[in-house]
């Protein structure tokens, strides 16, 4: 229940906002518990199907919030209405800072390009897919279905989010008959006349082509009871959902920033008030206590301050219409900025690739390894590439054997402890042997495999 003040100072956030040039989604704000702030942020939703893996980032969550390591001040969510949850334990100052903060984030769901296709109304599809999920545990029981889940969940960021939520399977493969015309002396050959009649088959290979989207090829490809393939599309629908989001922290957060920012400070507040903010505000911008992380809300603030600056705010709500977070390093980070933030690449000072097992004194020592723009970008867009995941496609079934590619780029090669996890599970439910074709560190082929006798490392 919002206070008359806090309704008050919405209001007027709002109008701020507005004047401003910010242009939000309508916003429904809700006043919540601890316990309700953590489930929303441990699920990314109020209503889910529920997993234990939800749970224990339930519990995550609330161990680090009462042990002061971590506060979560809001969650909103990318709805049409937006939804906004604000900690009832919060000052009201705290809560009219949030409430500035949210509507940087509900323009940018609201005007970001990443955004555009994204499900409005996810809430309340994510509340009725729960339902339907609760109803296959009631029937089939909770070992079955969270099996299903296990094996989603650990594929939902393969997904290929530029052909989008919604696809056909492929044109399925047939056989036609071709007729030929006979040559002019076919009848003075026997024995080597040309068949007149001939049966060709026309259509694609499964797939087609490189396949990137894995949970939808399994849903429509994998030997599934209609439950299992329902399971595989709606985590497979909420990983396109969450996508955009993963895809634009930095950019995301850096405008909530500069809009908490700049509303806070035309807002009629006491001294007192100012000097609460003030001191929010510093933590949820500071640059970071551990020297080796970059916080993405100051990071985010700084470029987007930068752009300002130089092009005016016009252009700066057009870089956040139009720029992921990749693009926006990409193309705004200057190295008058990383000098300013005292940006540096680090790594081990031991760089030898020593046999298994094996270990010198200095393999164990960080150092700072170089201020280089073009590296430093490199090292900041890493995890954002891919969906944090590897570049893998399904390009071949043989038979029953699922071949998978993988792409290597400049960031390293797979983890063979994930992909024996990950192929265990894929395994389970494809049925069939799964290969991925991919290179070791130094470059060379080789091949990992996984069967009924389990995991293997195969090399020419």
């Amino acid at each position: 229940m919002l206070s008359k003040q806090l309704e008050q100072r919405f209001e007027e956030i709002k109008k701020i906002s507005k004047d401003l040039g910010f242009d939000p989604f309508d916003i429904n704000f809700e006043i919540v518990t601890n316990d309700i702030m953590h489930e929303i942020c441990a699920y990314g939703l109020p209503t889910r199907a529920r997993h234990w893996s939800h749970g224990a980032a339930f519990e995550h969550n609330k161990i680090y919030g009462e042990m002061g390591y971590s506060k979560v001040y809001e969650v909103i969510l990318n709805n049409n209405p937006a939804y906004a949850f604000l900690l009832e334990t919060n000052k009201d100052i705290d809560n009219t800072m949030v409430a500035a903060h949210v509507i940087g984030h509900s323009h940018y769901f609201k005007n970001n390009a990443l955004f555009a296709n994204s499900d409005r109304n996810m809430v309340y599809h994510a509340a009725e897919r729960a339902n339907r999920i609760e109803a296959y545990i009631e029937e089939y029981g909770i070992d079955k279905v969270e099996k299903i889940m296990d094996i989603a969940f650990s594929l939902d960021r393969h997904i290929d989010p530029h052909k989008g939520v919604f696809r056909k399977k492929y044109d399925d493969a047939k056989t036609i008959k071709v007729q030929h015309q006979r040559g002019e002396f076919d009848d003075l050959l026997p024995g080597k006349r040309r068949p007149v009649v001939e049966y060709k088959k026309i259509g694609q290979e499964l797939p087609p082509y490189p396949e990137k989207d894995f949970l939808w090829f399994l849903a429509n490809y994998a030997k599934l009871e209609h439950w299992e393939k329902d399971i595989l599309e709606i985590i497979r629908e909420e990983s396109h959902y969450f996508y955009p989001q993963y895809m634009t922290k930095i950019s995301n957060e850096g405008l909530a920033s500069y809009a908490h920012t700049e509303i806070m400070h035309r807002m009629n507040l006491t001294p007192g008030e100012m000097i609460d903010f003030a001191c929010t505000h510093e933590r949820v911008v500071q640059p970071g206590s551990n020297p080796f992380r970059m916080n993405p809300y100051y990071l985010g603030l700084k470029i987007l301050r930068d752009v300002e600056k130089k092009y005016g705010r016009d252009k700066m709500f057009d870089v956040c219409s139009i720029e992921s977070d990749t693009s926006l390093i990409r193309n705004y980070l200057t190295g008058d900025l990383v000098q300013e933030l005292g940006l540096f690449n680090y790594g081990y000072k031991c760089e030898t690739k020593h046999a298994k097992g094996q270990r010198c004194s200095d393999c164990s020592f960080i150092e700072l390894k170089d201020k280089d723009l073009d590296k430093i970008i490199n090292s900041l867009i890493r995890p954002m590439q891919n969906y944090g995941v590897p570049n893998l496609a399904i390009t071949k079934i043989n038979g029953d054997i699922m071949t998978i590619t993988h792409t290597p780029d400049e960031f390293g090669t797979m983890d063979f402890k994930y992909a024996e996890r990950t192929m265990e599970l894929m395994f389970q439910l494809w049925g069939a042997p799964i290969e991925i074709e991919t290179i070791d560190e130094e470059g060379k082929p080789l091949a990992l495999s996984y069967d009924e006798t389990g995991f293997e490392i195969i090399t020419p």
